[in-house]
């Protein structure tokens, strides 16, 4: 009778660690789908706005596969033990209160590793041909993937709560938090694919393309801050958010995959030309 006790004790907790890693597998792979969805169409965007000459160089770099089969790259490998010090490339936390004048200041002062930093790293390095292949192929993949992330606003957010991760929420009856919601949330909830957002999205006013072409990276970086920043405010911890949310921001969301798009092609163009 002991033995069947310890046998049935046994198989409840396998049972429950499998259910814990079967979550944990499906909680990975859904960030990971929705998180691929925007930077997947940032680079549909700007794979339409590359020159002849980049595109070519491109081709060189990853054969077969486009910049949008690679945007991902970057949050597949980052756990890998030969890209372990880059999960620290992906955001850059500072606090909040800065004009953009503070704001640069402070951002060029950082020492510690941060997506500005590894983003003019990898463009300088993907730009420089007498690197070998494999360290520009990684820096093309890197680029790619930092575009997008500088444009989503949580990730140029405090450290305290971890880029709003920290922040629980509700979003369509279900929890979440602050940062799910702008990596993923408010994308899910408009039921677009990625290559219908790129070509519903790539159709901005020449004039003000041009503009967000030319505008340097902190500038992309303290938009992102200056959203995160109102976010801060209008979602505090415990909050429910609503249809109106969604209305109020996707807009912002689909603006943001735009700018990423535009300026992604451009850098691309600039280093490959």
């Amino acid at each position: 009778m002991r033995s069947l006790s310890r046998l049935l004790r046994r198989a409840a907790r396998t049972a429950a660690s499998l259910t814990a890693a079967a979550l944990l597998l499906l909680s990975s792979l859904d960030a990971a789908a929705w998180g691929r969805e925007g930077h997947r169409t940032i680079a549909l965007i700007a794979q339409k706005h590359l020159s002849n000459k980049a595109a070519a160089q491109i081709k060189e770099l990853l054969g077969d596969k486009s910049i949008a089969d690679v945007a991902s790259w970057a949050d597949e490998v980052r756990n890998q033990p030969e890209y372990k010090g880059t999960g620290a490339w992906h955001f850059v936390n500072l606090p909040l209160g800065y004009g953009f004048g503070e704001f640069n200041q402070q951002l060029k002062a950082k020492t510690e590793a941060n997506a500005y930093q590894a983003f003019n790293d990898n463009l300088k390095l993907l730009a420089d041909k007498t690197q070998p292949r494999e360290k520009r192929l990684d820096a093309l993949k890197f680029v790619v993937h930092l575009v997008g992330d500088i444009h989503e606003p949580m990730h140029v957010s405090r450290a305290e709560d971890k880029g709003g991760n920290d922040i629980q929420l509700q979003f369509q009856g279900e929890g979440t938090n602050l940062h799910r919601m702008w990596d993923s949330g408010l994308i899910h909830a408009q039921g677009l694919s990625d290559d219908k957002m790129a070509a519903d999205y790539d159709h901005p006013d020449k004039q003000l393309a041009a503009i967000w072409a030319k505008s340097p990276v902190e500038q992309w970086l303290f938009e992102s801050y200056l959203v995160s920043t109102k976010q801060y405010a209008e979602a505090p911890n415990g909050t429910t958010l609503d249809a109106e949310y969604y209305k109020k921001h996707i807009d912002e969301v689909r603006v943001r995959l735009q700018q990423g798009g535009i300026r992604l092609a451009e850098v691309l163009n600039e280093a490959l030309k």
